[in-house]
């Protein structure tokens, strides 16, 4: 169990895709995703976990393309928006400077 609700939220949704039979059959992916459930629970940090994810599952989605994956799908919706604000606060630190 996290201490960090969030953390946790985002370990359950992990789980259930590494739990889907589909994606047991592929080996990669879920090797992929055991990392990034044994990182999240490692640091507990969503911001830095869920970008990786979405990454994760993009690729595995342009992978599966001729058989998708519903858990990939589903995981990839599920970490976007966290991802999509993580990419825009590096952008904007990294940005900031050259403005300034």
């Amino acid at each position: 169990m996290l201490k960090d609700p969030k953390a946790e939220h985002l370990l359950q949704q992990i789980s259930a895709a590494y739990n889907d039979p589909e994606v047991a059959k592929d080996t990669v992916l879920e090797a992929h995703l055991l990392s990034c459930a044994q990182e999240l629970s490692k640091y507990e940090n969503c911001l830095l976990t869920a970008p990786r994810v979405n990454a994760l599952m993009l690729d595995a989605s342009r992978a599966h393309m001729q058989h998708p994956i519903q858990a990939i799908n589903t995981l990839y919706t599920q970490t976007a928006r966290t991802s999509e604000y993580y990419w825009g606060v590096a952008a904007a630190t990294i940005l900031g400077g050259t403005i300034w």
